[in-house]
């Protein structure tokens, strides 16, 4: 049986917690298999790729990692929640 996770693909979310808590974007994949999820320019890593055909040098390119679906949040129950208020807003310089 699939396990059912309260974000699917597609779906716009927010970190609340870990490394990358404040960052939001859209879902690209959910691994069901590890509870994780790879979100739109989050949880960025670098990938070493061998020299091949379509890239005779090789190349190292920036790509997606996951975050655990635990520390995902769905952008409208963000907003309409309290932890939006309580975020750290940009103090204005005085």
């Amino acid at each position: 049986m699939a396990t059912k996770f309260h974000v699917k693909r597609g779906d716009q979310v927010v970190v609340i917690a870990g490394s990358h808590k404040g960052k939001s974007g859209k879902i690209l994949e959910v691994l069901a298999a590890k509870n994780r999820a790879r979100i739109e320019g989050v949880a960025m890593v670098k990938r070493h790729e061998k020299k091949s055909e379509k890239n005779p040098q090789g190349a190292i390119t920036e790509r997606e990692g996951s975050v655990h679906v635990s520390n995902l949040m769905t952008r409208a129950s963000y907003d309409a929640s309290k932890r939006k208020k309580l975020a750290p807003a940009a103090a204005p310089a005085a």
